[in-house]
Protein backbone atom coordinates (compact mmCIF):
# COMPACT_ATOMS: atom_id res chain seq x y z
CA UNK A 1 0.00 0.00 0.00
CA UNK A 2 1.16 3.41 -0.58
CA UNK A 3 1.68 6.07 1.95
CA UNK A 4 -0.47 8.37 0.74
CA UNK A 5 -3.91 5.86 0.53
CA UNK A 6 -4.21 5.10 4.22
CA UNK A 7 -3.94 8.73 5.48
CA UNK A 8 -7.18 10.62 4.82
CA UNK A 9 -9.97 11.06 1.81
CA UNK A 10 -8.79 12.11 -0.94
CA UNK A 11 -9.61 15.24 -3.21
CA UNK A 12 -12.89 12.92 -5.19
CA UNK A 13 -14.09 11.28 -2.06
CA UNK A 14 -14.11 15.31 -0.48
CA UNK A 15 -16.21 15.99 -3.74
CA UNK A 16 -18.74 13.48 -3.66
CA UNK A 17 -19.15 13.98 0.08
CA UNK A 18 -19.66 17.58 -0.25
CA UNK A 19 -21.80 17.21 -2.82
CA UNK A 20 -24.23 14.94 -1.11
CA UNK A 21 -24.17 17.51 2.19
CA UNK A 22 -25.06 20.14 -0.28
CA UNK A 23 -28.06 17.86 -1.59
CA UNK A 24 -28.85 17.59 1.43
CA UNK A 25 -28.98 21.06 2.80
CA UNK A 26 -30.94 22.29 -0.20
CA UNK A 27 -33.37 19.78 0.09
CA UNK A 28 -33.85 20.56 3.55
CA UNK A 29 -34.12 24.14 3.12
CA UNK A 30 -37.02 23.81 0.01
CA UNK A 31 -38.76 21.73 2.26
CA UNK A 32 -38.81 24.16 5.11
CA UNK A 33 -39.69 26.87 2.68
CA UNK A 34 -42.61 24.74 1.33
CA UNK A 35 -43.83 23.87 4.78
CA UNK A 36 -43.87 27.68 5.68
CA UNK A 37 -45.95 28.03 2.50
CA UNK A 38 -48.51 25.32 3.38
CA UNK A 39 -48.93 26.54 6.97
CA UNK A 40 -49.48 30.36 5.61
CA UNK A 41 -51.83 29.20 3.31
CA UNK A 42 -53.76 26.81 5.94
CA UNK A 43 -53.74 29.68 8.14
CA UNK A 44 -55.77 31.86 5.89
CA UNK A 45 -57.95 29.29 4.80
CA UNK A 46 -58.96 28.74 8.60
CA UNK A 47 -58.75 32.54 8.76
CA UNK A 48 -61.17 33.04 6.05
CA UNK A 49 -63.80 30.14 7.14
CA UNK A 50 -64.03 31.88 10.51
CA UNK A 51 -64.74 34.72 8.94
CA UNK A 52 -67.38 33.55 7.21
CA UNK A 53 -69.00 31.35 10.18
CA UNK A 54 -68.43 34.81 11.87
CA UNK A 55 -70.73 36.30 9.20
CA UNK A 56 -73.31 34.08 8.99
CA UNK A 57 -73.87 33.76 12.77
CA UNK A 58 -74.33 37.65 12.40
CA UNK A 59 -76.93 36.89 9.81
CA UNK A 60 -78.23 34.29 11.34
CA UNK A 61 -79.23 36.24 14.40
CA UNK A 62 -80.18 39.36 12.69
CA UNK A 63 -83.11 37.04 11.08
CA UNK A 64 -83.77 35.05 14.50
CA UNK A 65 -84.49 38.83 15.74
CA UNK A 66 -86.24 39.94 12.94
CA UNK A 67 -88.55 36.68 12.82
CA UNK A 68 -90.75 38.52 15.60
CA UNK A 69 -92.58 40.20 12.38
CA UNK A 70 -92.58 37.75 9.58
CA UNK A 71 -94.30 40.16 7.49
CA UNK A 72 -91.77 42.41 7.12
CA UNK A 73 -88.38 39.98 7.79
CA UNK A 74 -87.25 40.10 4.22
CA UNK A 75 -86.83 43.35 3.69
CA UNK A 76 -85.72 43.97 7.60
CA UNK A 77 -83.17 41.65 6.66
CA UNK A 78 -81.74 43.38 3.15
CA UNK A 79 -82.19 46.53 5.23
CA UNK A 80 -79.02 45.62 6.87
CA UNK A 81 -77.01 42.80 4.77
CA UNK A 82 -78.33 44.39 1.66
CA UNK A 83 -76.89 46.63 -1.07
CA UNK A 84 -76.97 50.23 1.03
CA UNK A 85 -77.58 48.81 4.03
CA UNK A 86 -76.93 49.14 7.53
CA UNK A 87 -74.16 46.73 8.22
CA UNK A 88 -73.91 46.19 3.81
CA UNK A 89 -73.22 43.74 1.36
CA UNK A 90 -68.99 43.96 1.49
CA UNK A 91 -66.85 43.22 4.89
CA UNK A 92 -63.05 43.10 5.40
CA UNK A 93 -60.79 40.28 6.99
CA UNK A 94 -58.31 42.22 8.48
CA UNK A 95 -55.93 39.59 8.60
CA UNK A 96 -56.55 38.26 4.96
CA UNK A 97 -54.35 39.97 2.57
CA UNK A 98 -56.84 42.44 -0.68
CA UNK A 99 -56.52 41.16 -4.34
CA UNK A 100 -56.93 44.74 -5.10
CA UNK A 101 -56.48 47.85 -3.00
CA UNK A 102 -59.58 49.34 -1.77
CA UNK A 103 -61.80 46.03 -2.64
CA UNK A 104 -62.90 44.49 0.45
CA UNK A 105 -62.51 40.90 1.08
CA UNK A 106 -66.13 39.70 1.61
CA UNK A 107 -69.25 40.02 -0.23
CA UNK A 108 -72.67 39.00 1.23
CA UNK A 109 -75.55 38.01 -1.26
CA UNK A 110 -78.94 37.66 -0.29
CA UNK A 111 -80.57 36.09 -2.93
CA UNK A 112 -84.44 37.24 -3.85
CA UNK A 113 -84.81 35.70 -7.17
CA UNK A 114 -86.14 32.09 -6.89
CA UNK A 115 -85.78 31.41 -10.06
CA UNK A 116 -82.23 31.01 -10.42
CA UNK A 117 -80.40 27.76 -10.02
CA UNK A 118 -77.12 26.64 -8.36
CA UNK A 119 -75.32 26.87 -11.62
CA UNK A 120 -75.97 30.47 -12.03
CA UNK A 121 -75.57 30.81 -7.99
CA UNK A 122 -72.34 28.93 -8.17
CA UNK A 123 -73.17 26.84 -4.66
CA UNK A 124 -75.07 24.09 -3.89
CA UNK A 125 -78.91 24.99 -2.47
CA UNK A 126 -80.69 23.14 -4.40
CA UNK A 127 -82.27 25.87 -6.26
CA UNK A 128 -84.32 27.24 -7.66
CA UNK A 129 -86.85 27.11 -4.72
CA UNK A 130 -89.87 28.70 -3.38
CA UNK A 131 -88.63 31.18 -1.08
CA UNK A 132 -91.81 33.06 -0.29
CA UNK A 133 -94.33 29.95 0.21
CA UNK A 134 -96.85 30.82 -2.84
CA UNK A 135 -96.59 27.36 -4.49
CA UNK A 136 -94.38 28.37 -7.29
CA UNK A 137 -90.87 28.89 -8.24
CA UNK A 138 -91.03 31.36 -10.69
CA UNK A 139 -91.10 34.92 -8.68
CA UNK A 140 -87.82 36.81 -9.55
CA UNK A 141 -88.39 38.96 -6.67
CA UNK A 142 -89.57 37.51 -3.36
CA UNK A 143 -87.45 40.43 -1.06
CA UNK A 144 -90.94 41.58 0.56
CA UNK A 145 -92.78 38.15 0.40
CA UNK A 146 -89.72 35.75 1.32
CA UNK A 147 -90.21 33.26 4.34
CA UNK A 148 -86.74 32.20 3.44
CA UNK A 149 -83.79 33.01 1.57
CA UNK A 150 -80.29 32.34 0.75
CA UNK A 151 -77.43 33.87 1.66
CA UNK A 152 -73.72 33.54 -0.81
CA UNK A 153 -70.72 34.45 1.70
CA UNK A 154 -67.63 34.77 -1.08
CA UNK A 155 -64.46 36.01 0.39
CA UNK A 156 -61.68 36.20 -2.45
CA UNK A 157 -57.65 37.14 -0.63
CA UNK A 158 -54.38 37.14 -2.15
CA UNK A 159 -52.40 34.10 -0.50
CA UNK A 160 -49.08 32.64 -0.44
CA UNK A 161 -49.84 31.16 -3.94
CA UNK A 162 -52.11 33.64 -5.31
CA UNK A 163 -55.64 34.38 -5.31
CA UNK A 164 -57.75 32.36 -3.09
CA UNK A 165 -61.17 32.11 -2.17
CA UNK A 166 -64.10 30.33 -0.02
CA UNK A 167 -67.65 30.58 -0.95
CA UNK A 168 -70.23 29.62 2.03
CA UNK A 169 -74.03 29.14 1.17
CA UNK A 170 -76.73 28.33 3.42
CA UNK A 171 -80.75 29.88 4.40
CA UNK A 172 -82.04 31.74 6.77
CA UNK A 173 -85.65 31.57 7.83
CA UNK A 174 -88.65 34.32 8.91
CA UNK A 175 -90.62 32.17 10.93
Amino acid sequence: MGRGASRGFTLLELSIAMSILLIGLVSAAAATTRMHDLRRQNRDRTVAQNAARSIAERIHAQSYRLSEEPESWSRELLNIFGPGGTFGTKFDVPLLNQVQENVLVGTITIVTDETLTDAELACDLAMPRDLNADGDKSDTDVSSSARLLPVVIDLTWTGASGEQSLRHGFYVMGY
